[in-house]
């Protein structure tokens, strides 16, 4: 039996060597996708099929298979002749007309970082990369290959560490204080910016070796007015990334607890959620939604706390649904705390916007808004928080009376008769 079993993968090989070269790329695909949801074929493609496994490799370059592939060599890469024949496809395809296919091989990094946090048996393509990322030749081919380590700086904290301590952010690092003085080669900074904020985002211990750079992205947040459209709001998303954990809001709090440079940063981003085009106040609310993240109220203050409150609340009775929107995103994270829905509920003008019947016609808001009534209410209404709520029993009252259902209104007579 068993020996039958192994003639017939043998057979099976055979047959897959003599497909695979000249395969079509609808069927190819299909055939990777069958093996990679096999039980055991990955194995099997590193030891007795190991030569099936090599010869997808020499596909991966395929404009119209080569993902799928790339997908199925990231569980391969561990085998020593695989990664011998994606070296040997890299000698091969060394000159700049062969950028997209070094690219699509590059894309085994970013595949392999996806379903493992141990890149050892790839280190040697990531040193690859980082060359790619260093000649200065082809700007676009650099900013392809700085994709890849964002995929991966993005893909978990053990990945995003063994980026830095291969030194590889240091190295693009210094590409980018290069590029900040050129002005031809200000995308390769602006790549660059969001690579670190990712990195910060998965592993914020990077803030503390690049303070200047922390500093610099800052003071854009302070000089929000006088940047761009789209200069202000690439700081905004680069800036929620760099303190969206919760470590980085710590360590940048320790790194500026000697100047008022964080509060300053923190009350210009809550001021520019009032200014600009409609775009740029939903793009600044969805950017401060991520920095409050666990920090809640004390984040939240420095933002602007009552005043943000206060624009929020005006804001949201005005007749903008994207705008809305963004408001109860923000809302719904904001409400994780029951600190700041105390505030809130303290507001006069939240409390006749949340009783106010007419107040919102889209089914959608007025879910969401029944949402944050709820809150209140249970806040209130918790032995926990009802202390630190102190709501009038009356308000309670009305505050779920308007949770109630609609009643329907009674039928006319007429209605009645037919």
């Amino acid at each position: 039996m068993i020996q039958s079993r192994k003639l017939l993968n043998l057979t099976i090989s055979i047959l897959l060597l003599e497909f695979i070269p000249n395969a079509h790329p609808s069927i190819l695909r299909h055939v990777v996708r069958t093996i990679s949801e096999k039980d055991g074929a990955v194995s099997l493609l590193k030891s007795s099929a190991l030569a099936v496994g090599i010869a997808l490799a020499r596909r991966v370059t395929d404009s119209n298979t080569g993902e799928e592939i790339a997908n199925l060599l990231a569980h391969l890469v561990d085998n020593k002749s695989i990664c011998d024949e994606l070296k040997a496809q890299l000698t091969v395809n060394n000159g700049k007309e062969s950028t997209v296919l070094r690219s699509r091989l590059y894309s085994v990094a970013s595949k392999r970082a996806r379903v493992s946090s141990d890149l050892t048996c790839i280190h040697w393509l990531l040193d690859e990369i980082i060359k790619c990322v260093l000649d200065g030749n082809d700007v676009l081919a650099q900013l392809d290959a700085l994709d890849i380590f964002v995929d991966i700086a993005l893909s978990g904290t053990n990945n995003a560490e063994t980026l830095y301590s291969l030194k590889i952010v240091h190295k693009i690092y210094e590409v980018m204080e290069i590029s900040r003085e050129s002005p031809d080669s200000g995308e390769m900074y602006l790549y660059g910016t969001r690579f670190l904020c990712y990195m910060a985002r998965s592993y914020p211990l990077i803030l503390k070796s690049f303070p200047d750079f922390v500093r610099r992205l800052m003071l854009e947040i302070r000089m929000f007015d006088q940047l761009s459209v789209t200069g202000r709001l690439g700081a905004f998303d680069h800036f929620a990334s760099l303190c969206y954990s919760e470590e980085a809001k710590l360590i940048m709090e320790d790194m500026f607890k000697d100047s008022k440079d964080l509060e300053n940063t923190l009350g210009a981003a809550g001021a520019a959620c009032t200014m600009g085009t409609m775009e740029m106040k939903c793009r600044t609310l969805q950017a401060v939604n991520l920095i409050i993240g666990k920090f809640g109220k004390k984040w939240y203050e420095g933002l602007g706390g009552n005043a943000l409150t206060h624009v929020a609340i005006t804001t949201v009775k005005k007749p903008f649904p994207e705008l809305k929107v963004c408001i109860y995103d923000f809302w719904q994270q904001l409400f994780k705390y029951p600190a700041i829905v105390q505030q809130f509920a303290s507001f006069q003008s939240f409390i006749d916007w949340a009783l106010d019947v007419s107040s919102e016609n889209d089914q959608e808001h007025e879910y969401r808004k029944r949402q944050l009534i709820l809150r209140v209410v249970e806040l209130a209404e918790n032995a926990k928080t009802s202390e630190l709520m102190k709501l009038d029993p009356e308000l309670i009252i009305k505050l779920k009376t308007y949770l109630q259902p609609v009643a329907a209104p009674a039928p006319r007579v007429e209605e009645m008769t037919l």
